[in-house]
């Protein structure tokens, strides 16, 4: 696999001596993380982090950028990198599921560094001429999929869950991909598909003589919400303020997950990460403003009991700040035994697991559904 790199910066890995006033935050000269590809929301968000911490710590950031999940997570994996600022399928990765339910990945040992928790949303967009006004109003329309994107699809079985549908309940039209899936809105391919607020398709969409339309997802409809996190667990009810059709006086209740997520594996070194995220923290100011949604990673935003474990570091600086509860600290012994029976069924699978491909995925997810229910656990993907 080519790498390419981004430094941030100057040209070359040297840092600077670090300022006066940085000597309690002890940072390495160079830090090494995959990303999002250049042109991202990730990738800006990397740049404007690299230039607080080279002008404020002395440190250089080398961001590796990546196209796709595969090619942000596999440095990590492999040691090119120690952080990735990844999207969800991190969460994919930790859990062995979807493209990491293939001989070469299994469940791999992701830990949280630090979430972006914006003020975007997701949900279902649709057609405003659709005449849809709510997920139940989806059955027998058309709905965008987008093809070899799990992590897309199970987005949009979620929604449809909360309103008790399949995508048996619905016209599914398959599209190459996530844009071009709210591409077919445009071209009244189909009615509705999955989408983030702030995706730049949308705005065309809001513009265009179909009209841009949100469909809400109430915070205070606990059966429908059961449903929705019993096939995506890792959204949350989220007022949304911040998109194309969506007035930020009036948010909108829809739901959100953090994006992206700076992750690190379990045996990083603790007293780095924890060094990372006090200096995330201390130079905030110095780059919330320098990139769209770069306000996200404030410390003060963090979901601190989510579907991922923590960073044993990012805890350290949590209960610095007088953040860590003990409620916190419940969900994350929980999930540290996940991952542990996780990885635990894969030892006992991957020798002799079946050469086909598609065979040994079926396979792993039967073992995996097995291992969790014997320990109490929710499978969640089957």
């Amino acid at each position: 696999m080519n790498f390419r790199w981004t430094s941030i910066a100057a040209a070359g890995c040297l840092a600077m001596a670090a300022p006066v006033g940085a000597q309690d935050i002890e940072l390495p000269d160079v830090i090494a993380w995959s990303a999002y590809d250049t042109g991202s929301a990730g990738h800006a968000h990397s740049i404007a982090i690299g230039n607080m911490m080279r002008s404020r710590f002395g440190t250089t950031i080398r961001v590796l950028p990546g196209r796709n999940d595969v090619s942000r997570m596999t440095p990590l994996k492999n040691g090119t990198v120690d952080y990735c600022l990844c999207g969800i399928a991190s969460y994919f990765a930790g859990e062995g599921v979807f493209l990491f339910a293939s001989p070469e990945w299994g469940p791999q040992p992701i830990r949280a560094v630090l979430q972006a928790v914006g003020d975007y949303g997701l949900g279902v967009a649709v057609a405003a001429d659709a005449g849809i006004e709510t997920i139940t109003d989806l059955k027998g329309k058309r709905v965008g999929r987008a093809a070899s994107s799990p992590a897309i699809d199970v987005n949009m079985e979620g929604l449809l869950a909360f309103a008790d549908l399949t995508w048996d309940d619905v016209e599914a039209v398959e599209f190459s991909g996530y844009v071009n899936s709210l591409k077919g809105i445009l071209e009244d391919r189909v009615d509705a598909a999955f989408a983030l607020t702030t995706t730049t398709v949308n705005y065309q969409i809001e513009s265009s003589p179909r009209g841009l339309k949100w469909l809400e997802t109430p915070a205070d409809q606990t059966e429908a919400w059961e449903r929705y996190t019993s096939v995506t667990p890792y959204v949350t009810p989220h007022m949304v303020s911040v998109g194309p059709a969506i007035d930020p006086a009036s948010p909108l209740p829809m739901a959100q997950y953090p994006y992206p997520i700076l992750v690190t594996e379990a045996d990083q070194d603790a007293a780095e990460v924890r060094n990372i995220v006090a200096a995330l923290d201390a130079g905030f100011d110095d780059y919330k403003d320098a990139a769209p949604g770069a306000n996200a990673y404030g410390v003060d935003r963090q979901i601190l009991s989510w579907v991922m474990p923590w960073s044993d570091g990012s805890i350290a600086y949590f209960t610095e700040k007088g953040l860590w509860t003990p409620e916190a600290q419940e969900n994350q012994d929980k999930l540290v035994d996940r991952q542990k029976v996780l990885a635990d069924a894969w030892g006992g699978f991957v020798d002799s697991a079946p050469d086909d491909e598609e065979a040994f995925t079926a396979a792993w997810m039967k073992v995996r559904a097995e291992a969790l229910e014997t320990a109490g656990h929710d499978v969640f993907f089957r």
